[in-house]
């Protein structure tokens, strides 16, 4: 049964976003990046996104986003590319990403077998992944994290569409799985590690204009584009072992081709060929790109 386009469209003028994307409160998630299999039942993929939505509460938020091909099987008033950096980035574009977040790990499991018996007749699992809050919201190099997150009206404009855009109050999200080299990082001294970044290690003090390295992470991503700043949303944690482990990029944002232009500006492929030095430590295994649709749309294409 198709979306009823038309109610979809009234909700959305007044419905919130899924909870849980600004809340940073939450020490423990699990990420689920999940595959459709071939020949699947509309009615089965409806009937697993209802029981997905039915999970969702206050002390777990689960949050729903689609990719290009699920996306297009319920809703056609819009479409999207699956996600691509003509083999810069590796590309492993899912079909359904499932966020569980929690502030214990016993409640955060508890969801996540949950998630996983309600999706396993419809979809196949590509990540299954824990994350965490690691010290006080920092990565596993040392340098706190999200520092640059917009605040307020900010943040909720540079993570939702605005009308009269496709998909307007929703978001477009980039996820991917980066693996660091800590071992090659943590031999550079501090100021050298800081130059990486462009900011202080200790207190997240960016760098002045005159002394940002070109080919610092923040020199690369923080900017403007034709007067616009490439703001974005980051609820990005650490995850893995002593084995492998690594920071897993979530990111919201307002317009798809933000998220392409800041990873070209990392690998020097768009303005100029200055590369982002971040990658010398740091590599991405997977990415994705997704539509996060409003409450109200996961509301009516599940009933």
């Amino acid at each position: 049964m198709p979306v009823d386009l038309n109610r979809v469209s009234k909700e959305s003028q007044v419905s919130t976003p899924q909870a849980g994307i600004f809340d940073r409160s939450y020490q423990y998630h699990l990420f689920f990046e999940l595959s459709l299999g071939s020949g699947r039942d509309e009615q089965a993929i409806r009937r697993a996104l209802a029981a997905l939505n039915a999970l969702k509460s206050e002390q777990t938020p689960v949050i729903l986003a689609l990719g290009p091909e699920l996306w297009s099987r319920l809703d056609t008033r819009f479409s999207f590319p699956p996600f691509s950096l003509e083999g810069h980035v590796p590309a492993t574009q899912g079909d359904l990403w499932v966020w569980v977040q929690g502030k214990s790990r016993s409640d955060v499991f508890d969801t996540g077998l949950k998630v996983r018996d309600l999706v396993d007749e419809v979809f196949s699992a590509q990540l299954e992944l824990n994350g965490f809050v690691y010290h006080d919201m920092r990565d596993l190099t040392g340098f706190v994290d999200g520092i640059g997150n917009p605040s307020g009206e900010k943040a909720e404009k540079a993570t939702f569409i605005a009308e009269p855009h496709p998909g307007a109050g929703g978001s477009w999200l980039l996820t991917q799985k980066w693996v660091h080299n800590l071992k090659a990082f943590n031999e550079l001294g501090v100021p050298d590690q800081e130059k990486v970044f462009g900011r202080t290690k200790v207190d997240a003090v960016e760098f002045s204009p005159e002394d940002m390295p070109e080919d610092s992470h923040v020199g690369r991503t923080d900017v403007d584009r034709d007067g616009v700043p490439q703001k974005m949303w980051r609820r990005s944690v650490p995850y893995g072992d002593t084995t492998e482990h690594g920071l897993y990029f979530v990111a919201f944002a307002c317009e798809l081709d933000r998220h392409d232009y800041l990873l070209r500006r990392m690998y020097g492929i768009a303005d100029d060929t200055v590369r982002d030095r971040l990658l010398d430590f740091s590599r991405p295994v997977m990415s994705s790109w997704w539509y996060v649709p409003t409450q109200a749309w996961i509301d009516g294409v599940s009933e």
